[in-house]
């Protein structure tokens, strides 16, 4: 919020000028006489909002400012149109790379046992599907193969029939089935790799004893990766869900493109962020899950109502621009900002495309207003 000291208040209406600054607001009545007409170089429009916009309340603490047009050249004060226009925009939000859900596989043990031998005992190995694992020797297993090598030795084809089940329920692939039968019982069993990619989780030793349940390796293709953007979840409605986003992932000099995969249905609750995922191909490896990025996502285009930047006061309760209405008097009035970017300020609420502002000079301008608002009987600007 501007604050202004007693000699700076004394600083400003030497500036301005007290006989040619007059105000109106607070408890002011009365003809304070004609102001002079406005320099030639100043235009000084209505706009669309204008005749709204000289009745509306003032905001609190500030009043209506008459300025000559010898003082408006003296400090430099120059004018500009809000206007509506089609906009395109982007948000900008960090991210993080991380692994394809969807071609990742978890390798569980079913078994208890021992683990004999380790064939993959490094994070980041890769691996091919049916490549080796490791092997675990199960006295539960061992059981098994031997009922069931004595089921097909009797001939009794139902109770043999139950006992390979019982071994397909176990992750014995039909493989190995085939080998017991012609080899006989084997004491351990060989674990392979169900799909093909990179270790990037391992929860596994040799010696190890398993137990069911437990998760001993996270395989993951990454021939794909997920990008994972975090937005404001008020940015939500503004993104467009079939654009094309950049990515730019730390370490890398150039920005990748891809379009927009899915926007997610929750919320974080203790960020309030909403996740967007933008899905890039990894055919060399360069992207590694776990990396930070930028993102830039595309919204929808829209017309909006913007005027430059520098026509909105931020008080640090409010944001003001401060509206031309003619004469040289200057209204301030109390707008709701949106997206800001390319010198340009959205206008939400409180302005009409075509409502020329004030885009310099503007500290002096609100300085007055302020002055000759606490001045007032209530001290309230025109409340």
């Amino acid at each position: 919020m501007m604050t202004v000291t007693r000699t700076g208040w004394a600083l400003v209406l030497l500036v301005l000028g007290a006989s040619g600054c007059k105000g109106k607001g607070g408890g002011h009545g009365g003809d304070h006489g004609k102001p002079s007409e406005v320099a030639g170089d100043v235009h000084a429009g209505h706009g669309d909002g204008g005749a709204a916009l000289a009745v509306a309340a003032l905001p609190m603490g500030h009043a209506e400012v008459t300025i000559t047009s010898e003082r408006q050249q003296l400090i430099g004060l120059k004018l500009a149109q809000a206007e509506r226009a089609p906009v395109v925009g982007l948000v900008r939000a960090s991210a993080t790379v991380q692994a394809d859900e969807t071609r990742e596989a978890h390798v569980h043990s079913k078994l208890m046992g021992w683990v004999k031998k380790l064939y993959v005992n490094a994070v980041g190995q890769k691996v091919r599907r049916g490549d080796p694992l490791y092997t675990i020797y199960s006295q539960d297993l061992y059981a098994a193969v031997q009922d069931y090598l004595r089921a097909r030795s009797l001939g009794n084809a139902q109770l043999a029939s139950a006992a390979r089940e019982r071994l397909a329920l176990w992750d014995v692939p039909e493989d190995q089935i085939r080998l017991l039968e012609m080899e006989g019982a084997q004491r351990t069993l060989t674990i392979r790799a169900p799909i093909s990619g990179t270790v990037i989780e391992k929860g596994i030793t040799a010696g190890h004893y398993l137990e069911p349940g437990a998760m001993l390796y996270r395989i993951a293709d990454l021939s794909t990766v997920w990008v994972l953007a975090s937005i404001y979840e008020f940015e939500v409605g503004r993104i467009d869900q079939h654009g094309l986003a950049q990515v730019l992932v730390q370490g890398e000099t150039a920005p990748r493109a891809a379009k927009v995969d899915y926007v997610y249905p929750t919320v974080d609750p203790g960020t309030r962020t909403v996740k967007v995922r933008i899905v890039l191909p990894n055919r060399d490896g360069a992207l590694r899950p776990g990396s930070f990025a930028s993102v830039e996502l595309p919204t929808l285009a829209g017309e909006v109502v913007s005027v430059p930047d520098e026509a909105v006061v931020d008080t640090g309760l409010r944001r003001l621009v401060y509206v031309a209405l003619g004469d040289g008097r200057f209204r301030p009035v109390e707008v709701r900002v949106g997206r800001r970017g390319d010198g340009r300020a959205e206008i939400l609420e409180g302005l009409a495309a075509g409502t020329t502002v004030v885009v310099s000079a503007l500290f002096l301008l609100d300085s007055e207003s302020r002055l000759r608002g606490s001045a007032g009987p209530a001290g309230h600007g025109g409340h």
